[in-house]
Formats: C-alpha cells, structure tokens, sequence
C-alpha cells in the first residue's frame, strides 16, 4: 500500500434538503493527498484495486450515466504512446433518451489511433500516464415520481515540482457528492472503497467520523 505524505479531507456540503422524520441529506466531500509514487505508478494502483475499469470509464452507451454534470469526460489523460506525448479522452455524447427518464451516453475515444485501448490496459500497451483524471456522474431519474438523486465522483492525479532541490510529488484531488442520503453516511462508498489504497488509512471510515463531527 501507498503512504501519504499529506492528506486533508473537507466537508464541503452538509445539508438535509427533507426533513427531521424523513430527511434527504445531500453530502459532499473534499479529498487531498500528496505522494512520492508518479501518475503512471497511480495510474497502476488503481487500475488495480478496481477504480479505472470499464465501470467507471464506459466502452459502449450508458444510461443516465456521463463524465459530470457539466461537460467533463469520462475520462481524461496526457499519455506517451510509441514516443509521442498524447492527449486521451473518453467523451460521453448524449444520444437522447425517453421522456428524460432514460438518457443515453455514448463513449467516444479520442485519438483515433488509440479507440479501441481502455485506459485499464494502458500498463500491458506500455503506454505512459503522465497525468490524468475521472469523473463518474450517475442521475438516477424515476418515472412519474418527482428524484434529485446522484451520486458525483471527480478525481485528479497529477505531479507537481518541487521547490529549488526538493524533490516533486504527485497531488491527488477527489470531490464525492451523494445526494437524498436517507442518513449522515460516507458518499459514494463504492469509489472510496477503490480509493483505499494508503497505509493505515480507511478512507470510508474516516470520512464518515469526519461527517459525524461536521
């Protein structure tokens, strides 16, 4: 496992949008890290402990599935590929969808030369990473009954220089926001499951004893 060298982590939303007998709590969360290991290195690690799959970064059309709420992709990287630094995307293009109660996303690679490679195999194509970034952003729509419910995963990994002879290190950012959250709890707990890769940290855990002193 990694270890930090810095780590924060911030309540950025708090918020019951119902009410005491029935609340609808909306939570939002700020993660920051510092590590020696580089992007490419990262970029490993959380292929493997299950974060860059083609769950969070789709290869065929999705549903009320997309990179934001925005217009952030999927998927976003500075990669080497046979020599020559690149930028890599995955887009997600709104098809349309039925009543606005089943919107359809489709993915769409770019560069050209590189559309059929999901970033997981990045390591096994001997293809670099120099920086990158994932956004996950799931609507979840019910039919004639009024939801705002999501859940917003955005994560970015990139290195940074050191100051005069010190040494550079790689800076991580994670936003998590859930949204009608019957309790206080962890948002997004299957991606800070994926994120858990540090020494001594449990990061559900101590997000969680973060919201209950928030």
């Amino acid at each position: 496992m990694l270890g930090a060298k810095h780590k924060s982590i911030r309540i950025k939303e708090l918020k019951n949008y119902g009410s005491s007998r029935r609340p609808l709590y909306t939570i939002a969360v700020e993660i920051e890290l510092t590590v020696s290991e580089s992007p490419d290195a990262l970029h490993k690690i959380f292929t493997g402990s299950g974060l860059i799959t083609r769950e969070t970064v789709p290869f065929e059309v999705v549903s009320n599935f997309r990179g934001s709420a925005g217009d952030k992709t999927f998927y976003s990287a500075l990669v080497v590929h046979e020599g020559i630094t690149k930028k890599y995307e995955v887009v997600a293009r709104d098809t349309g969808g039925f009543l606005r109660t089943r919107i359809k996303y489709e993915p769409v690679v770019y560069p050209e030369e590189l559309r059929l490679t999901h970033p997981a195999e990045f390591s096994r194509m001997n293809i670099e990473v120099m920086e990158w970034e994932l956004h996950n952003y799931k609507h979840y729509f019910m039919l004639l009954i009024a939801s705002k419910r999501y859940e917003s995963f955005d994560m970015w990994v990139k290195r940074e220089r050191g100051e005069e002879e010190a040494p550079g290190f790689t800076s991580i950012k994670v936003n998590l926001t859930e949204s009608e959250l019957r309790e206080k709890k962890a948002p997004c707990s299957w991606y800070l499951k994926r994120v858990s890769v540090f020494e001594g940290i449990d990061m559900e855990e101590e997000v969680r004893r973060k919201i209950e002193v928030g």
